[in-house]
């Protein structure tokens, strides 16, 4: 029964892997995973030399003669691209990696040039190839195997006893075309026994280990799918945290008195021009709340609208200045909308407001490399007196919004890529004053 290729045995381990091949390729059509690729193709090239003895006419046999060698070059480099992604070797060993994708690439086109060679020299000129390359690669990858040390791995293990398995069947195989019978001549069995059970015995193994494979995909999918509820959740809680502390309820109260007090003293040019900033201030506030981001640019008009408006209402008692780097292209950066307003606020009411004498804010965008530094600068009376004016009048209210700008900045950029400090600064005169400076990626797509 053995020495008939055609017989049961050899049949059914035909039917076996065509079968592998259509539920792996399935599985690759279904999650697009590289190593079901690879495996797939490695089993088509498998499955294409076992059924080399089927057919029987001349024409198939010649096509055979061309390609039989060439198939095999196929399927070992499919297997090395396939070995490499089951034993993560680009993230776990990847100097070896590069190598063995060099590897894979040559045995590649070694395979190619095969077909070349039985065109000049015949079916003799390929087996003198083989008859050095086949055994050299051999060992050549089982050494690179052991020298990872990958045996210390599950997966390492499975996948070094699959490859000697399979390699040994080969290449016996393989000695036996090239030199006839007289090689093993005493085991009554056809030549490519030892092809067949080696690579049943490697292909069982590599089955069992997709297994735990997929399982590990779908339970990494299931993590990432979690996590991206945790942060739609978490999106969706500062989005109407956002919404709620966009704008200070008190700037709106405050802004609608200074409307009226505008009108009761019959100031309609002063009137009209505030209600003009203030309802182009409020629809670019509600136009952001839907945005995760808007350009450095329409958050800076959206800064100095703000300004201008808490200007008129103190009677132009400060002066303002915006610098920006340069090199920072305002249109193309993106940025965490309104993620200035808070600290413009806590500046202009706690900071210059109470202040006698010249004041003055300042803005500062910075390029910093691989960061971004906003500044917002005040020559105002500094933290310690605003904290100890605040005691005298109890006054309980905290600074408006700092906390939800530092948690929307740490979902987008993530904590360690953050920083807001708020310290005592000392702006162009030894006058006290206050600076917050705010730090996030440049280069961060939001």
């Amino acid at each position: 029964m053995l020495l008939d290729i055609n017989s049961l045995f050899y049949s059914w381990i035909r039917g076996g892997i065509l079968l592998l091949l259509l539920y792996h390729f399935v599985f690759y059509i279904k999650h697009k995973e590289d190593i079901y690729k690879y495996f797939s193709i490695y089993l088509l090239g498998i499955l294409i030399f076992m059924i080399k003895d089927i057919f029987k006419s001349d024409i198939m046999l010649e096509v055979y003669e061309y390609l039989m060698f060439s198939i095999q070059f196929l399927v070992f480099s499919y297997y090395i691209h396939f070995t490499r992604i089951l034993l993560d070797t680009q993230k776990e060993y990847p100097e070896w990696d590069k190598k063995a994708n060099v590897v894979a690439k040559l045995i590649l086109l070694l395979g190619f040039s095969l077909v070349v060679i039985q065109f000049f020299f015949g079916f003799e000129g390929q087996k003198k190839v083989l008859i050095y390359a086949a055994p050299l690669l051999s060992v050549f990858f089982v050494y690179e195997l052991f020298n990872l040390k990958i045996i210390l791995t599950k997966e390492g293990t499975y996948s070094l006893i699959g490859s000697l398995m399979f390699l040994f069947g080969a290449n016996i195989t393989a000695i036996k075309i090239i030199t006839g019978d007289s090689f093993l001549e005493g085991i009554k069995v056809h030549n490519m026994f030892y092809f067949f059970t080696g690579a049943l015995i490697q292909i069982t193994i590599y089955a069992f280990l997709l297994a735990d494979v997929l399982k590990k995909i779908e339970a990494e999918k299931s993590n990432v799918e979690l996590n991206l509820v945790k942060k739609s959740s978490q999106l969706y809680e500062l989005k109407m945290t956002a919404f709620k502390n966009q704008m200070n309820p008190h700037f709106l109260f405050n802004s609608l008195n200074s409307i009226n007090n505008f009108v009761i003293q019959n100031k309609k040019e002063e009137a009209s021009d505030y209600i003009t900033k203030f309802s182009s201030l409020i629809r670019k506030v509600l136009q952001t709340t839907e945005k995760v981001s808007i350009s450095l640019e329409e958050e800076l008009k959206i800064a100095e609208l703000y300004i201008r408006i808490e200007l008129a209402r103190l009677r132009n008692s400060f002066s303002y200045e915006i610098n920006v780097d340069e090199s920072i292209n305002k249109s193309k950066l993106k940025v965490v909308p309104l993620f200035l307003q808070p600290f413009l606020e806590n500046a202009i009411w706690h900071g210059l407001n109470s202040y006698k004498g010249e004041k003055k804010l300042v803005i500062n965008i910075l390029d910093e490399k691989e960061y971004i530094k906003a500044e917002v600068i005040d020559n105002g009376i500094g933290i310690k007196e605003s904290i100890n004016r605040k005691k005298v009048q109890k006054i309980k209210r905290k600074p408006f919004g700092i906390k939800t700008v530092k948690n929307r900045l740490d979902l987008i950029y993530k904590p360690e890529n953050v920083s807001i400090e708020i310290g005592e600064n000392l702006l162009e005169s030894k006058e006290n004053g206050t600076v917050v400076t705010i730090v996030f990626p440049k280069n961060k797509e939001i």
